[in-house]
């Protein structure tokens, strides 16, 4: 699986190269395209992993929470990496700076009750 998304991506920027002189803005379509093709392909490959996190937290509820927390996190990182590199690579630096930035406080507003949990748990050890 993984030679095909490498031989996708090599085929993207061979092409997204031959065009970048002569038809710059079709170039950078066609790259953006593609990003997105790759990214939503391999998104599809994570079910198998999302249901496996989520199998081994059937134990309890309070697992369940934690896990789905650390997949939506990874959901933000994954998506945040690819919407950064995008603006990078079209010369927006300010504005992947920014997204990532955002993506950074949202990620800690979504782990704070996480942080407020353990130092409840250390709290009661130290009583």
């Amino acid at each position: 699986m993984m030679i095909k998304f490498i031989g996708v991506s090599i085929c993207i920027l061979f092409c997204s190269l031959l065009l970048k002189d002569s038809n710059r803005p079709f170039a950078v379509v066609l790259s953006i395209t593609g990003v997105f093709i790759l990214f939503f392909t391999a998104v599809n490959q994570l079910k198998d992993i999302v249901e496996t996190v989520l199998g081994f937290s059937s134990v309890s509820s309070s697992t369940l929470a934690y896990s789905k927390l650390m997949l939506k996190i990874l959901g933000i990182i994954l998506i945040t990496k690819v919407v950064c590199d995008i603006c990078r690579d079209n010369g927006e630096n300010a504005l992947a700076s920014t997204t990532a930035a955002i993506a950074k406080i949202i990620v800690v507003s979504l782990v704070l009750p996480l942080f407020e949990t353990v130092i409840g748990i250390i709290g009661g050890l130290t009583k």
